[in-house]
């Protein structure tokens, strides 16, 4: 009896060892420690988003992004794309026109090389759009909203949300052409405005983000996307 017992608590010791050695190992991403330069969305009527930004992890993506930023590149654009617990797209030109069935189909008048490393699409995750294609990113971007996993490997990550999470989620659950009836699927019905996108530099004190005060006249201000259907459009853009 004594020896049976022994017998089945080797074995057992030895399946456990055996089991503990083919387990594998979970690896943790550890993201940049700072100082980085930030950037601070203005969204009309909704508040800030600070987002804090990776050269380690995309050197000329978040140049690029800095010297568009900084020229007034984004002023005035939408968040033309937005799914609730996914993400929230923004960064195209053709978003400041009257007509919603270009959105998404725009950019800067030049591509991007990836820039593709371990950092994971989580929650907060800042990352570039692109067309599908290799180095084809321009001025897109987008923030995840939920994780996003199987994104990894298909879009360059180049930064993160440091404060204002909630203000993304508001603007992900925001009523959308869900079926692209007026437009492209998935666009807020309302204009979601991106006043500005101010840069910080690494030694500029954190801005606290607040909610902002109705637009002046002199601002870009929401408008209704609803009104005659116009041609269905398809993107170029075969995004996330």
């Amino acid at each position: 009896m004594a020896l049976g017992v022994l017998l089945t608590l080797i074995i057992a010791s030895c399946g456990n060892q055996e089991t503990d050695q083919q387990a594998p190992a979970t690896t943790i991403f550890a993201w940049p420690t700072g100082p980085h330069p930030r950037a601070v969305f203005h969204v009309a009527d909704r508040g800030t988003i600070l987002l804090e930004l990776y050269p380690e992890l995309a050197p000329r993506t978040v140049a690029s992004f800095i010297e568009l930023a900084r020229n007034g590149f984004y002023n005035g654009t939408t968040f033309h794309r937005t799914m609730p617990g996914f993400m929230i797209q923004g960064g195209d030109p053709n978003s400041r026109d009257d007509n919603p069935g270009n959105d998404g189909d725009g950019g800067p008048g030049f591509t991007l090389i990836d820039e593709f490393s371990p950092a994971p699409h989580t929650r907060g995750t800042l990352s570039m759009a692109n067309t599908g294609h290799p180095d084809s990113a321009g001025s897109q971007f987008f923030i995840v909203s939920g994780d996003a996993q199987h994104l990894d490997g298909r879009h360059t990550v180049f930064g993160r949300v440091a404060a204002g999470i909630e203000v993304a989620d508001a603007i992900a659950a925001a009523e959308t052409d869900r079926h692209g009836r007026w437009g492209k699927p998935n666009r807020p019905l309302e204009d979601i405005v991106i006043e500005r996108i101010e840069i910080l530099a690494p030694s500029t004190p954190p801005a606290t983000p607040t909610r902002s005060a109705p637009a002046e006249t002199d601002t870009p201000t929401s408008k209704s996307r609803l009104g005659p259907e116009p041609p269905r459009i398809f993107p170029a853009f075969a995004l996330l």
